[in-house]
């Protein structure tokens, strides 16, 4: 197939790639390379969403480099977190055809049958290729829904999904392109020849006697810094001890949250499973899911580790999961309370999200008061409110947008019959 790279915001993406099935849960990675060098390829990528796993392939003759992110991939990966509009109901998506402008005024194509991209089901050309594909791959029959550019809704197709290529990419929370690093195209390693082994080898040994004299001098470097750093930590526990503990201070805001929290979802229905709850918290996250006619040894199949109930029916799986970073610096200076609830409760309703509201407040010791520990407790100075929404057709991007406030902290995120129910507190002065 025809390789076409496209530029979208300040990241360069590759359409054309050819899609295979992997087979191999816990080998992919090897089971793609060893795929790929019988094709004659030599990059690939890997996408895993619902319960398939796929490879798509490409060669740096045709153009393609590691430098390129798979345009499928990314787009796979929206429709598989937020689903479609089809039959009148939000739901997922397995069987789509997808058709959008390029920046450069190409047009891009899809085509994914039972949740996987078809062989040739990546491809870009001219507006009249793409369509003459769209209408001869649609009259077969089958698809859940069409997705594609808002001028293409006149067209008459069943179950139209008006959206344009940059609703389908990950965005940062000033709008801008986002993507990640599994979707960037890998290099498929080849067996390097006996005598650049050889040279290697001689080159290593020459450098060893400077890199014992470089690793002694580094380790003095390290050391010394490492005190330094020491110190530092010292001076600035000191000056923090006689401030109460601010809650939010180590918390990330909302949309580092809600995306650390989607990207993680990734178990929507293993081995025909399906999902009935996902939380995820500071702790980690937990999956739970029902059997839905599949059997067990297909759920282990792609979930090695899940916990299956004596029943059989019922299954878990509880993860550890680090937190989001936090930005550098400070944190955000506080609202008043008022201000803050006004700001948020405006948002949700202009949404139409249904929110519940609740005065947190609670003494907390005041570390470096005299008798704090164990004494009595001192009231914090300032203000904490419980919050509790429930958002269905919205996404966790669009949901953190509505909680862009300082102070605003998201504590748990549960994906539940399409919808997400977002718990968290607001601090406030």
């Amino acid at each position: 197939m025809a390789i076409h790279i496209t530029q979208i915001g300040k990241y360069s993406f590759v359409c054309g790639l050819f899609w295979q099935s992997l087979s191999r849960p816990r080998e992919m990675q090897r089971e793609a390379a060893e795929l790929g060098k019988r094709i004659d390829s030599d990059l690939f990528v890997i996408r895993h969403d619902h319960s398939t796993a796929q490879a798509g392939f490409g060669h740096t003759r045709d153009g393609a480099s590691r430098a390129l992110y798979s345009l499928a991939a990314a787009v796979s990966k929206t429709l598989a977190l937020e689903g479609a509009w089809y039959d009148g109901v939000l739901q997922p998506v397995h069987n789509w055809l997808g058709v959008f402008r390029l920046p450069d005024e190409r047009w891009v194509y899809f085509a994914v049958r039972d949740a996987n991209f078809l062989p040739n089901g990546d491809f870009a050309g001219s507006r009249e290729e793409v369509l003459e594909r769209l209408h001869n791959d649609y009259g077969l029959g089958g698809w859940n829904v069409v997705i594609g550019d808002p001028e293409l809704e006149t067209l008459g197709f069943h179950n139209f999904n008006a959206r344009t290529i940059e609703t389908l990419l990950a965005q940062r929370k000033d709008g801008s392109v986002r993507v990640y690093g599994w979707s960037r195209l890998r290099q498929i390693n080849r067996r390097r020849p006996s005598w650049a082994l050889a040279a290697g080898g001689m080159a290593l040994a020459a450098g060893a006697c400077g890199a014992v004299v470089y690793w002694q001098s580094w380790q003095a470097h390290q050391r010394a810094i490492v005190q330094a750093r020491l110190l530092e930590e010292e001076r600035v526990l000191r000056m923090r001890q006689a401030a109460p503990v601010q809650p939010w201070v180590a918390l990330a805001r909302p949309a580092a949250i809600l995306q650390r929290c989607a990207d993680h979802l990734v178990h929507l229905t293993p081995g025909g499973w399906s999902l009935d709850e996902y939380v995820c918290d500071g702790a980690g996250q937990h999956y739970a899911w029902s059997r839905k006619g599949s059997t067990v040894q297909m759920l282990r199949s792609e979930v090695p580790g899940a916990e299956v109930a004596t029943s059989g029916d019922k299954a878990t799986l509880a993860q550890p999961m680090a937190a989001a970073p936090r930005p550098a610096g400070s944190a955000e200076a506080l609202l008043p309370a008022t201000r803050v609830l006004d700001a948020v409760m405006s948002h949700l309703q202009g949404a139409g999200v249904q929110f519940k509201v609740t005065r947190r407040d609670a003494p907390l010791p005041v570390p470096g008061v005299p008798g704090a520990a164990g004494g009595p407790a001192m009231a914090p100075p300032w203000q904490a409110h419980a919050f509790a929404l429930e958002a269905r057709g919205l996404a966790p991007q669009q949901i953190a947008t509505l909680l862009d406030e300082p102070g605003v902290r998201v504590e748990k995120a549960t994906y539940r019959g399409m919808g997400w129910l977002i718990e968290g507190v607001i601090y406030g002065k």
